[in-house]
């Protein structure tokens, strides 16, 4: 009986002493938290993704525009080549004369293409002060960056010109006027004025602008305006070994009409 009682005894007394790491066991379990899966989908929903807000938007803000052309610049290539063919397909177009070919009835004639030229300078000016109103901090320094953008945004732009010489030849019946009434002069060599009745009897009754004149009339060194008149159905020009191709001579436009708008300056 003893020894059965001393069994007993130090069985319990193992459970006593097992107690107290079971029940720590059971704190340390209760402390963390159950571990979940975490998906990668439920990932993306909880946490924004860093390309929500692309870098690109931020530089896009702070990147200096170029100001647009206005007034007398408004609607003028910034390419002289583009310009020289807007220029060739209009209907109207002013010229000097360089020679004049009687027998053939066809001039020789140079135009002047303007187009609108950047200066560089200017422009970079304009960036400047553009970033400098953007990083302003008061009142003052954006008044300041704002007058210089202005000041140099009336600088960027000029008018410059690029020179072409062209052959056309005139139409069978060719419309010559004269902007301004041919001279006369009274027995003294002294100018003399034309009354508004002879005015009118020297226009004529063709309602053209200005005064009649002759094909013999066109001169070197005048300027004029002269009406063309473009085929419709003129084909597109071949172009040879080096890539370019001119349009044949029955397919160039003709001279409809042509005003003799100023006389030489050194005849």
């Amino acid at each position: 009986m003893r020894i059965v009682s001393r069994l007993v005894a130090f069985a319990c007394l193992i459970c006593l002493l097992g107690l107290p790491v079971f029940g720590a066991d059971e704190k340390d379990k209760k402390a963390d938290p159950p571990k979940q899966d975490v998906k990668k989908g439920d990932l993306k929903k909880d946490e924004p993704a860093k390309k929500d807000v692309p870098a690109k938007k931020e530089t896009d803000k702070k990147t200096p525009k170029m100001p647009i052309p206005k007034g007398k610049f408004k609607g003028i290539d910034t390419d002289p080549a583009a310009a020289e063919k807007k220029m060739m397909r209009k209907a109207s177009v002013g010229a000097t004369v360089m020679s004049v070919y009687e027998d053939k009835k066809m001039l020789r004639l140079k135009l002047t293409i303007p187009y609108v030229r950047v200066n560089q300078g200017q422009l970079q000016n304009y960036y400047n002060a553009q970033m400098s109103m953007m990083r302003a901090t008061n009142a003052q320094g954006v008044n300041s960056a704002l007058q210089q953008m202005m000041q140099a945004e009336a600088q960027i732009y000029e008018i410059a010109t690029t020179e072409k010489e062209v052959e056309w030849a005139a139409a069978d019946e060719i419309k010559v006027r004269m902007q301004n009434p041919p001279a006369r002069f009274d027995d003294k060599g002294r100018v003399k004025r034309y009354t508004a009745k002879e005015l009118k009897e020297l226009r004529g009754t063709d309602k053209l602008p200005g005064f009649p004149g002759e094909f013999s009339d066109i001169k070197n060194g005048q300027i004029v305006q002269v009406t063309l008149l473009q085929k419709k159905t003129a084909p597109r020009p071949k172009r040879g070994k080096d890539g370019e191709g001119d349009l044949l001579d029955d397919n160039l436009p003709k001279i409809s009409q042509i005003i003799i708008v100023r006389e030489p300056m050194n005849p």
